[in-house]
């Protein structure tokens, strides 16, 4: 019975591993997201920023305007030197916050994988502002996949939040 169970662990690890080998090795650019949240973490690492002289209070910023894909705006708390909460949206180009309508045309999917991929962004929007109460710093905020535009406006947006908690 040991031995059946030492198989059988082998084998499950051994599969686990090519699965993972698998998912990591194509060289093709079909399969490569145009921005993966590799290339997105490496494009805006920031260094920590000294939360001991930000005063108390809830602080506003906005990121620059992507004309494709509009802007970010963030309000952020903070409370003895931490931040205490996080709000962080998406504005799209015409001015309207992305939600579950951002992605669609007049109201209708008219294409189902940029809707998924426009859905990511929103989503990715909100796991941003819970990752930085959290870590307590927008360097490391993870990137997603799929929402590097939205993850560079987020860190624009709540660096220059915590510039102005400072002054």
């Amino acid at each position: 019975m040991k031995r059946m169970k030492k198989r059988a662990a082998a084998v499950l690890s051994a599969a686990l591993f090519a699965a993972l080998l698998a998912g990591c090795g194509s060289d093709t650019a079909e399969d490569k997201p145009a921005d993966s949240a590799v290339q997105g973490a490496a494009v805006k690492k920031i260094a920590d920023i000294d939360l001991s002289t930000a005063k108390d209070g809830t602080y506003n910023a906005e990121s620059s305007e992507n004309s494709e894909y509009g802007h970010g705006k963030i309000a952020l708390t903070i409370k003895d030197h931490k931040i205490e909460s996080v709000t962080y949206f998406g504005v799209d180009k015409d001015g309207a916050m992305k939600g579950e309508d951002y992605g669609k045309k007049n109201g209708q999917i008219s294409d189902p994988q940029n809707y998924k991929k426009a859905q990511n962004a929103v989503k990715a929007n909100a796991a941003y502002g819970v990752q930085l109460v959290e870590r307590q710093q927008p360097g490391k905020v993870d990137a997603i996949s799929g929402a590097t535009i939205s993850y560079e406006q987020f860190i624009e947006a709540s660096t220059k939040a915590l510039d102005e908690a400072k002054k």
